[in-house]
C-alpha cells in the first residue's frame, strides 16, 4: 500500500467542525453535506458523533443523520463512540465504521474523557470492542497527543508503539495518528511513523495533523514520504477543539482538505477527489460557518465565484443558514 502513488483521504468536517460552526443546521442540510461530499469521491466520511447530547447538542440527531443519508457503493461512514452506550446507539443505524478515542497521553485521557489511559484500553475499548466485533462493523482509533501533549510534554515513541500494538491485538482496522495540539514536525512525524510500520501490523495507519503551529501541510508530505496513504482533513479547516478539551485555549485548525487535495494531485499523487465538486463542497462549507474558512483555494481561485452550481447546491444554500 505505501508503494502506492495514491492517496485516501477521510474527510472528517461532517462531525468534527460542523457542531463548531453549524450550531443551527438542520438534519436535512447536515444529510444534504454527506451526500455532496459521496459525490466528490471522498472514500470515508466521519458523519457524527454519538455523544449524549448533553455534552455535545449539536449531534443530537446523529441516529436521523446516519439514517438520512443516501449511501453511495464504496463509501465508508464512520460514527464516533464514547463508550459501549454510544456504540450501541451507533449500531443500530447504517453505520459502516465505529470511530473511538484514546490519548498516549494518561494525563490527556483524563482530562479529554475523565479516565485513565489504562481504564480507556482495560474497561472501556473492550465492551466497544466487543459490540463491534458481534455487529461485524469495523473499528477505527485515534491515538490522541501521538506526537505530544500540552500537559506532560514530549511522549515517548515507545509509549505509542506499545499503545499501537495493544489496539492492533484487540481488533483495530484502521488507526490514525492525531497530532492534538500541533506539536509535530517533519522529523518526528517520519521517525514515529517508520517505527510503526517496521511493527508489520495488519492495520491501516492514518495520521490527523493539527495546524496549531503552522506545521500540518509539512508534516503531512512528511507522513506520505514516510509510507502513510490515509489523511484525516476537513473542508477549509473546518473544525473544533479537540474532545472534552474546550478549556485549552490553544486555536485547533485541522488540514484543510482542498489544500492538501491540491498539493497531492500537483505532487502526481491521485487522491480521486473531483475537484470542481470540492470546491462546491468548500463553499457549502462556509455558508453554513457564515465566514470565511482558514483553507487557501477558494482565495486562490477567484474566478470559481462564476461556476455554475448545480439546482441542488443552490437550494441548499437556502436551507436554514
Amino acid at each position: 500500500m505505501k508503494k502506492e502513488n495514491k492517496v485516501t483521504i477521510v474527510e472528517i468536517s461532517p462531525r468534527d467542525g460542523l457542531p463548531a460552526v453549524g450550531k443551527s443546521l438542520s438534519t436535512d442540510n447536515e444529510v444534504m453535506f454527506i451526500n455532496k461530499l459521496s459525490q466528490a469521491g471522498f472514500k470515508k466520511i466521519e458523519c457524527a458523533s454519538f455523544l449524549h447530547p448533553r455534552l455535545l447538542p449539536a449531534n443530537y440527531d446523529a441516529e436521523k443523520v446516519i439514517d438520512g443519508i443516501k449511501k453511495q457503493s464504496g463509501v465508508t461512514y464512520v460514527g464516533l463512540v464514547p463508550n459501549e452506550i454510544g456504540c450501541r446507539r451507533a449500531l443500530i443505524t447504517q453505520i459502516d465504521e465505529i470511530l473511538m478515542l484514546v490519548a498516549a497521553s494518561d494525563v490527556f485521557n483524563k482530562v479529554t474523557m475523565g479516565r485513565t489511559l489504562k481504564e480507556t484500553v482495560n474497561k472501556t475499548l473492550p465492551a466497544i470492542f466487543d459490540a463491534t466485533g458481534k455487529s461485524g462493523k469495523s473499528v477505527r482509533i485515534y491515538i490522541l497527543t501521538a506526537f505530544g501533549c500540552p500537559y506532560t510534554g514530549v511522549i515517548s515513541p515507545e509509549e505509542v508503539l506499545q499503545l499501537v500494538l495493544k489496539l492492533s491485538y484487540m481488533g483495530a482496522t484502521e488507526i490514525s495518528l492525531v497530532d492534538s495540539t500541533g506539536m509535530a514536525n517533519p522529523k518526528k512525524v517520519k521517525a514515529l511513523i517508520k517505527s510503526i510500520l517496521n511493527l508489520n501490523l495488519n492495520i491501516n495507519l492514518a495520521v490527523h495533523f493539527h495546524n496549531t503551529r503552522g506545521t500540518a501541510i509539512a508534516n503531512c508530505v512528511a507522513a506520505y514520504e514516510a509510507g502513510i496513504r490515509i489523511f484525516d482533513t476537513s473542508l477549509g479547516g473546518m473544525s473544533g477543539t479537540p474532545y472534552g478539551s474546550m478549556e485549552l485555549d490553544l486555536g485547533y485548525w485541522n488540514v484543510p482538505t482542498e489544500d492538501l487535495v491540491y498539493l497531492f494531485e500537483e505532487m502526481g499523487i491521485k487522491t480521486e477527489i473531483d475537484f470542481d465538486l470540492l470546491l462546491e463542497c468548500v463553499k457549502i462549507a462556509e455558508k453554513f460557518a457564515g465566514e470565511p474558512l482558514p483553507g487557501h483555494l477558494l482565495r486562490a481561485n477567484p474566478n470559481f465565484s462564476k461556476t455554475k452550481m448545480s439546482d441542488n447546491i443552490k437550494l441548499s444554500m437556502h436551507l436554514d443558514v
